[in-house]
C-alpha cells in the first residue's frame, strides 16, 4: 500500500546517517547537523551567551560543535549523505584541502557529497558587466566596506566564521575534488540530487545568490 511505502521510505531514512556539515541556522531534522562556529559553541552555554551577545539570532540549542578540518565528525566510511554548503571559502585553501580529505572519509563506498560555494567566476563576470569595483570587492566576503565597528561586531566578523578566507571557480573546485578522491563528479542544481532528504536541508538562494545575480558553484559527487 502507499502508506507502507511511506513507513517503509521513512524507517529507511532513520537508518541512514546524514552528515549536514557548517549548518548555521538551517537544520535537517534526518540530519546530523554541525557547525565549527565560535558563535554556535557560546550560544550553546547559557551564562556565556548573557555575557558575550554576539548574534541577534541565536543557534538551534540541537546543533552539534565539530570541525571538521581537525577530524573526520564519524567513523570511516560511515556516512551515507553529506551536504556541506557555503562552508569552504570560510576556511583557507590548507584547510579547505583536510576538509575535504575528511569528508571524503567519512563517507560510505556510493555515498553522497553535495557541496555549495560562492563563485568567484560569478563576481568576475558580475564586475565586467557592470565595472562596479566596490560591490566587487563587497561580493568577495573577505573585507568590508566599513570596518569601524565596535568590539563585539569586529570579533563576529574575524573570528565567527563569517570571513571569506578562499573563493574557487568550476576548475578549480572540481579538482580538489578530484584529488580528495570523489567520482562522478557532476555540476548540480538545487533540488536534483533525486535524494528526498536533501530537500531538508538545500535552499534555493544558497544556489542562486542576491536575487538570482549570482550563480553559485555546485557539485554532486559520489565516493
Amino acid at each position: 500500500s502507499l502508506s507502507g511505502a511511506t513507513k517503509l521510505k521513512k524507517n529507511e531514512n532513520k537508518k541512514m546517517k546524514n552528515y549536514h556539515i557548517g549548518c548555521g541556522f538551517k537544520i535537517g531534522k534526518s540530519w546530523l547537523n554541525y557547525d565549527s562556529s565560535p558563535i554556535a559553541l557560546i550560544d550553546q552555554i547559557p551564562l556565556l551567551n548573557l555575557i558575550i551577545n554576539l548574534n541577534d539570532k541565536k543557534f538551534p540549542k540541537n546543533i552539534k560543535y565539530g570541525n571538521i578540518v581537525k577530524k573526520s565528525l564519524c567513523k570511516e566510511n560511515e556516512a551515507d549523505n553529506i551536504f556541506c554548503s557555503h562552508v569552504l571559502e570560510h576556511v583557507p585553501l590548507v584547510d579547505g584541502k583536510k576538509m575535504l580529505k575528511n569528508i571524503y572519509k567519512m563517507l560510505k563506498p556510493g555515498g553522497v557529497f553535495r557541496i555549495v560555494v560562492p563563485s568567484l567566476e560569478s563576481r568576475i563576470l558580475r564586475y565586467n558587466k557592470y565595472k562596479d569595483a566596490d560591490l566587487f570587492m563587497e561580493s568577495l566576503g573577505c573585507v568590508n566596506r566599513n570596518e569601524n565597528y565596535n568590539f563585539f561586531r569586529k570579533l563576529r566578523f574575524y573570528f565567527g566564521g563569517g570571513r571569506h578566507k578562499w573563493m574557487f571557480d568550476n576548475k578549480s573546485l572540481h579538482y580538489e575534488l578530484k584529488i580528495s578522491g570523489f567520482k562522478n563528479i557532476r555540476e548540480c542544481e538545487f533540488g536534483d540530487s533525486g535524494i528526498s532528504i536533501f530537500g531538508e536541508v538545500e535552499e534555493k538562494e544558497r544556489f542562486i545568490e542576491e536575487n538570482g545575480e549570482l550563480k553559485a558553484l555546485a557539485f554532486h559527487c559520489i565516493k
